[in-house]
């Protein structure tokens, strides 16, 4: 499009046109919607300026030669086209997240990747029974000899919470056997039952049972 000049030559009739072409061009003062001067173009443009703030001012540049961006480029280099910030923005070290920013109950399986909370994210004793659903652990969750005598209380266990035939003899580090004879020396039934003894003695015990 030419840029419009008045010309000596022109008629009044011409001067008219090019007159009104140029106000419809720049519109009607009146209907600026910036929220600082709207007195004339310039004002417009420069409380658009000022409410969006300088170019110059973008500390995210193109890294190749630092050249300013846009301001669309620059929000679309954060965002990405669903409207989410992209992967790898954002970065916490581990005190930017404290336990009192967080409401109770915010936070539940379906925000937790598997093994994404391994044994060193986890203060000693920071998960207790209270924190624990029922049916919760299995024992696909438990690693071998992960739990030691030390992590369990004395009498937490008891026969409710043992499925059928889930202790047998070969899980006792020793057992005794207690024989029960009829008066004329028949063998009637042998009753077995864990015991515990120094190494010596069990290994003396896995060899004959009845030292």
């Amino acid at each position: 499009m030419a840029i419009i000049k008045v010309n000596l030559t022109d008629t009044i009739n011409g001067f008219r046109q090019k007159t009104n072409t140029l106000a419809e061009q720049v519109g009607d003062l009146g209907l600026l919607s910036t929220s600082g001067g709207d007195s004339s173009v310039v004002s417009g443009i420069n409380a658009i300026d000022s409410d969006m703030g300088r170019q110059a001012d973008l500390n995210y540049r193109e890294s190749s030669d630092s050249t300013f961006l846009t301001l669309v480029d620059a929000i679309n280099r954060i965002v990405d086209s669903d409207g989410n910030i992209k992967d790898g923005l954002i970065t916490m070290d581990s005190d930017t997240i404290l336990n009192h920013m967080i409401a109770d109950d915010q936070i539940d399986s379906t925000h937790i990747l598997d093994s994404s909370i391994t044994n060193a994210m986890l203060q000693q004793y920071a998960v207790e029974g209270d924190n624990i659903a029922i049916d919760a652990v299995d024992s696909s969750h438990i690693l071998d000899s992960s739990i030691t005598n030390d992590m369990i209380q004395q009498g937490v266990v008891e026969a409710d919470n043992l499925a059928d035939s889930n202790i047998q003899g070969y899980h006792f580090d020793a057992m005794t056997v207690l024989k029960i004879f009829a008066s004329n020396g028949t063998e009637l039934r042998k009753i077995y039952g864990p015991a515990r003894f120094d190494n010596d003695s069990a290994n003396t015990f896995r060899t004959n049972p009845w030292v």
